[in-house]
């Protein structure tokens, strides 16, 4: 199990508990043998495994350098999860959301910056699916039905502590 998880961390996905994909990796991990002793071998590695909130992921330490690298990596992310935090005010992992809730509240609570580096679009469907895509496809959403109900996963904490955090630096 440890290596098929490790191979999943080391994409940098995130692993949550509230993921039907990743059921049997997040019970594993949930056992504290079984973390301890991934976390040791992996210290080895130079890396640490992270457990918190529902989630796991895998870190190591960063040089100065490293860590806008690492930002920018993820700057879609961040700004689509700040998006979708402008439409949902009260988003939080566990919470279903929907695109036609996403699309009637868009016009009032858009951020034009963001739409432009994101989408590069001002069509409405075509934004609103590239948004859901991203955040699915980086296992932050989990559609959960035929139609348009998405779950929120755990590790939307991660990234909702930094963009609390780039909101608070300005």
């Amino acid at each position: 199990m440890e290596s098929v998880i490790f191979d999943i961390l080391s994409k940098g996905v995130i692993i949550s508990t509230n993921s039907s994909k990743f059921i049997k990796e997040s019970r594993w991990l949930l056992d504290e043998d079984n973390f301890n002793s991934f976390n040791f071998l992996l210290n080895r590695l130079g890396f640490y495994l992270v457990g918190e909130r529902g989630y796991f992921y895998l870190s190591k330490e960063l040089k100065a350098s490293e860590e806008e690298k690492v930002l920018n990596a993820h700057k879609n992310i961040i700004l689509a999860i700040a998006l979708l935090k402008r439409v949902f005010l009260h988003l939080d992992k566990g919470h279903r959301i929907k695109k036609s809730d996403f699309i009637k509240r868009f016009e009032s609570k858009k951020d034009e910056a963001i739409v432009k580096v994101l989408f590069d679009s001002d069509d409405l469907i075509e934004i609103t699916d590239k948004l859901f895509n991203l955040l699915e496809k980086n296992y932050i959403l989990e559609k959960v039905s035929k139609q348009d109900e998405y779950l929120v996963l755990n590790s939307i904490d991660y990234y909702l502590d930094i963009v609390d955090g780039i909101g608070d630096g300005e």
